[in-house]
């Protein structure tokens, strides 16, 4: 039995908490509300998952109350563009985004997501994540379930099929489709076909996100393309990580902005997403060998490099990326973020994997280097061949918010691309803040109610009492990214506190362990 002077303290603590007026109130904050309003002076009380009140001076007492020391008190940050089904099961955690701000994510771009969208939704809200969790449901993997990586069109049938499919998916909760329109085989659609997929997603209140068929020489076509999807489509459409591709094509992003700006002159609805980084990341297959020779498959796409001639003329084409494309003109440029068969490789860079075989790092010996090592495996790849000045130019722009393309990376294993760490605090570090490309609100609005309310989620993305209780605060002072191209696993500095759903996930700078999130389906 517990001593009585013991027990007396435990009932009086029990006592007091169950007397609080609210769970949590943040206090001494500068308050950024989301929708790019000028900061004020004030405090959020918490009740529940919900925010409960905001003031001035929050009168009453909680069972918790924190000290926000003049910093910035914010709506958690939403990312709508991540890969994160790779390792959300093996970090539930997802300790890379919450320790940067992001409360909510989402899963299913590019063209790519598990179906049926129910079952996987299901696992995620198993898994118990720390942040929130959504998906869309890829036309590419839609069309790979009845077509299979086939270029051709398809039939009536098929396409009555993969509506259906896309339908169940938004019936099931996902907030719209994605396409991946580089890839296979979202490469080997027709646009007309996209386009009878998104009224479906249209007409059931979701959106279009397209990794576009062109980042490079062509996109400006692709950009056109994205936005023919939206108006054919009668749904919004978004252009994901906007960005512009190879030293030959830097500068175009003042053709594709004013592209943007014209039709939603006219009355289409479409947006842009970005992360700040000038490199991409993609599977080196992808980025470097044309689409007609990856058809079929990896089998098949292995017996076709045994033909010579076939050999060469993928070469050639591999040679090309390499010096106008993703490659950015020289092989060093290119860096390996993973193997499944030499772990060794990881954080290298094609050149030197090239020089270390015996071969000068040329284009030509440095694609016929990266067809052997995807000849062994999957291989994942950094591609350095982006302009800052594309960069700032779309990040200004009012129509671009803020998302990561990120994972949730095994902390330590292999050499990821520091967007999945750094993305938001980079964007309030150096570009706020050291850069000046934005202002603090309208950094905070692009990362919260922007993504909240492209998508249609209601209660979160802004701080009001009755929303949702995901919020950050940061220094905006101190806030920044740590992880680099060269030491990629390192977490972003600055966020004392976020909590999901009002739930404490970093307390004081450090994580708490709490899983919160929820599992977000559109209704």
């Amino acid at each position: 039995m517990l001593p009585k002077t013991l027990l007396a303290i435990l009932i009086l603590a029990a006592s007091v908490a169950n007397a609080a007026d609210y769970d949590v109130i943040i206090r001494n904050g500068r308050i950024i509300d989301g929708t790019g309003a000028p900061w004020y002076r004030g405090e959020i009380a918490i009740k529940g998952d919900s925010i409960a009140a905001m003031g001035r001076r929050i009168e009453g007492t909680a069972a918790r109350e924190i000290d926000a020391k003049d910093r910035v008190i914010a709506p958690g940050f939403i990312d709508l563009h991540t890969h994160a089904r790779r390792g959300i099961f093996e970090v539930p955690g997802a300790d890379n985004y919450i320790r940067q701000g992001v409360t909510t994510i989402f899963e299913g771009p590019d063209g790519g997501s598990p179906i049926p969208i129910g079952e996987f939704l299901d696992k995620i809200a198993a898994a118990k994540p720390a942040p929130n969790f959504a998906t869309f449901v890829g036309q590419g993997t839609v069309r790979n379930s009845v077509i299979g990586s086939i270029d051709r069109k398809a039939t009536p049938d098929e396409l009555a099929r993969m509506k259906e499919i896309v339908r169940q998916a938004m019936l099931d909760g996902a907030w719209g489709m994605s396409t991946g329109l580089y890839y296979v085989p979202g490469s080997f659609t027709p646009t007309e076909e996209v386009v009878e997929l998104a009224k479906v997603a249209g007409a059931l209140g979701g959106i279009h996100i397209s990794h576009m068929r062109d980042e490079t020489a062509k996109v400006r076509d692709s950009v056109r393309e994205t936005i023919r999807i939206g108006e054919e489509g009668n749904l919004p459409t978004q252009v994901t990580h906007n960005k512009v591709l190879g030293q030959p094509n830097w500068g175009a992003s003042v053709d594709t902005l004013k592209l943007i700006d014209d039709a939603r002159a006219r009355g289409v609805d479409v947006t842009s997403d970005q992360y700040p980084y000038t490199a991409s990341s993609t599977s080196v297959t992808a980025a470097l060998m044309p689409a007609w020779s990856l058809e079929g498959g990896r089998k098949e796409m292995l017996q076709r490099l045994q033909d010579p001639a076939a050999r060469r003329k993928i070469i050639n084409v591999m040679v090309d990326r390499i010096r106008n494309e993703r490659g950015g003109g020289d092989p060093k440029n290119i860096q390996i973020s993973s193997t499944d068969f030499d772990p060794s490789l990881a954080g290298k860079n094609l050149a030197e994997i090239t020089r270390a075989a015996g071969k000068e790092p040329t284009p030509e010996n440095a694609a016929a280097m990266a067809l052997q090592l995807i000849e062994k495996g999957s291989v994942g790849g950094i591609f350095h061949a982006m302009a800052e000045a594309d960069v700032e130019r779309i990040l200004r722009h009012p129509a671009t918010m803020i998302a990561s393309d990120g994972e949730v990376p095994v902390f330590g294993k292999s050499s990821p691309h520091p967007r999945s760490y750094g993305t938001f605090a980079r964007v309030l570090g150096r570009y706020v803040r050291e850069k000046k490309v934005i202002t603090l609100e309208e950094a905070v609005r692009k990362m919260s109610s922007m993504p909240a309310r492209r998508v249609g989620i209601r209660d979160r993305g802004m701080l009001q009492p009755g929303f949702k209780a995901d919020v950050v605060v940061f220094d905006p002072a101190t806030v920044m990214d740590r992880a680099t191209f060269e030491k990629p696993h390192q977490y972003a500095e600055g966020f004392s506190h976020v909590l999901v759903n009002g739930v404490l996930v970093i307390d004081d700078g450090k994580a708490t362990g709490e899983r919160p999130g929820a599992v977000l389906r559109r209704k």
